[in-house]
């Protein structure tokens, strides 16, 4: 049986669908789409940081613009010839007490709301499984400096106040998008402040840099990430079909070039994309059935 949405999860679907029907070039902003935030506070925040089994790679910390290293802090204990991870929070711990921002990955996986609400954003594009990841931020710590992301971003504030810095959209692209300098990112051409309970969707490519302006700040966001095939899936495929039905010797670069283009623009080769795209979201349907089991193992209950 479906797991019923979180009444501040059916308003920021609202949300965010009114987005996907008329998108906006750069952003878009609305206030109070969810009253007083309840389906993700700061104790769900520190119930998560407290989990013992937590890993270093769920988890990215930064105080005065350096990243705090917790993988030094990670330690095993050999059970039956196996090694149980865990780390040692004082590291962490001790960031936060310093003023820290902290990052932590995967919320769709580890909480079961979070991952009903985001498969509905997976079923509303051709081919995407969605990431959830909640900021913590203070004071003159943030977790990252200005950058593009490369898939559109949906935003939710929990608590406190937080400015966005949106600056002229860039190109779409996989690479210099991280770390932006003040020449890279142009001079600022909105600002807003999120204040708890508000939205924000921006699309892919545009800059962004944040301050909190509170003593702390926590929200999350929400990227729609593209899965569907990449140039190396559709490169690798194109290429073995040249293998198989190539140009014949001694031709010029130009008609090799023609050669190839041919197959890429080919119906069955479309067709294959259409398949292989239909294919894997089928697998991420089924990947996201699976991080909804992650904490379910009912066939106890007939014992307790």
């Amino acid at each position: 049986m479906p797991q019923k949405l979180h009444k501040d999860l059916r308003s920021l679907l609202d949300f965010y669908q009114k987005q996907r029907q008329n998108l906006p070039e750069a952003y878009s902003y609305a206030r109070g789409v969810i009253d007083k935030p309840s389906f993700f506070t700061m104790k769900d925040f520190q119930r998560h940081l407290n989990n013992p089994l937590l890993r270093p790679e769920w988890v990215h910390v930064k105080k005065d613009g350096v990243r705090v290293e917790l993988e030094k802090s990670s330690y095993y204990k050999t059970v039956q010839n196996r090694n149980l991870l865990f780390m040692d929070k004082g590291v962490l711990n001790n960031a936060i007490d310093g003023g820290a921002a902290v990052v932590l990955e995967g919320i769709d996986i580890l909480d079961q709301d979070i991952n009903t609400f985001v498969s509905k954003l997976d079923e509303s594009l051709p081919c995407v499984l969605c990431n959830s990841v909640v900021f913590f931020s203070q004071q003159g710590n943030e977790a990252y400096e200005g950058h593009c992301d490369i898939d559109d971003v949906l935003v939710i504030q929990l608590s406190g106040k937080k400015t966005w810095q949106l600056f002229k959209p860039q190109q779409r692209r996989f690479t210099g998008i991280e770390n932006q300098s003040d020449h890279q990112l142009g001079p600022v051409e909105h600002e807003i402040t999120l204040r708890p309970g508000d939205a924000l969707y921006f699309r892919a490519g545009v800059p962004h840099r944040c301050i909190t302006l509170t003593p702390v700040s926590l929200h999350m966001s929400i990227d729609l990430c593209d899965s569907t095939p990449t140039t190396s899936d559709i490169t690798r495929e194109a290429t073995n079909l040249y293998r198989q039905a190539s140009e014949l010797p001694y031709e010029s670069a130009g008609n090799v070039v023609e050669r190839y283009v041919s197959i890429l623009k080919s119906d069955d080769f479309q067709s294959s994309l259409e398949e292989a795209t239909r294919f894997k979201r089928e697998e991420i349907s089924k990947f996201r059935q699976g991080i909804g089991r992650t904490s379910i193992v009912k066939s106890l209950n007939k014992f307790i």
